[in-house]
């Protein structure tokens, strides 16, 4: 993901991707696709990097499975939602989610983006899958769009020269990029023009690979924000009913 905010920064005429002051009176540049954008960065680093030499290095990347286990001082919302949604899972004996999936592990030598990971993938009942960016109170919604065309571009980069073991995410050919979020972290924004810009250009990139990449804003609904969390099973139940924002 290197030079991945700076170039986004410079192609909207903005700072930062974390200020939020300029996602309010942000206008998307006539002709600007920023998931062609993000993709042209994220595969000109792929190249570079030669990540395609090393993708056997790590059997992490693109793994399927449930991480509940959190530092006893880690009290971000996010994490503390993801891994309860993790643990909830384990304890009902479900495998259609998973949490923390590595994407770029070893495969660039001294890469700072070793450690990044989605945040939460559920594999829905009509067979695509949701990459899922978790946002409480954190970042902006602009950050998280980012991140999520990020991983985007890696999957379809890895996908299309998967290792040996080619895990079950790589196998799928329907993704669906998801910015989960309570209504009150998008409420000082009007997201209309950027979600259906970022759709578009997700759809044509996916297209443009064999793929189909779809984009949208979810709600998380409102008792799922702040602690204390509901029980596994309410928890579950509660996450089922996350809304299309628009």
């Amino acid at each position: 993901m290197h030079g991945l905010e700076s170039a986004i920064c410079d192609a909207l005429g903005i700072a930062r991707l974390r200020h939020r002051s300029a996602l309010r009176s942000l206008r998307l540049p006539p002709g600007l696709d920023v998931a062609a954008l993000v993709h042209s960065v994220v595969s000109g680093n792929w190249d570079a990097g030669r990540a395609g030499d090393n993708k056997e290095r790590s059997q992490q990347n693109w793994r399927w499975t449930l991480q509940p286990q959190i530092g006893a001082g880690n009290r971000s919302p996010e994490v503390v939602l993801e891994r309860a949604i993790a643990s909830a899972c384990n304890a009902a004996g479900r495998n259609d989610w998973a949490n923390q999936i590595p994407v770029a592990s070893g495969l660039i030598e001294g890469s700072t983006d070793g450690r990044r990971a989605v945040d939460l993938a559920h594999r829905r009942t009509d067979g695509a899958v949701e990459l899922i960016e978790l946002k409480i109170a954190s970042d902006t919604p602009l950050y998280a769009v980012v991140e999520l065309l990020g991983y985007a571009s890696a999957w379809l980069l890895a996908s299309a020269d998967p290792p040996a073991r080619r895990p079950e995410l790589l196998r799928a050919d329907r993704l669906y990029l998801r910015v989960l979020a309570p209504a009150a972290y998008y409420v000082p924004f009007d997201l209309r023009a950027l979600e259906r810009a970022v759709d578009d250009g997700a759809r044509r990139l996916g297209h443009g690979q064999g793929a189909h990449l779809s984009f949208a804003f979810d709600v998380l609904p409102e008792e799922l924000a702040l602690p204390p969390l509901p029980s596994g099973p309410e928890l579950l139940a509660l996450l089922d009913q996350r809304r299309p924002l628009l």
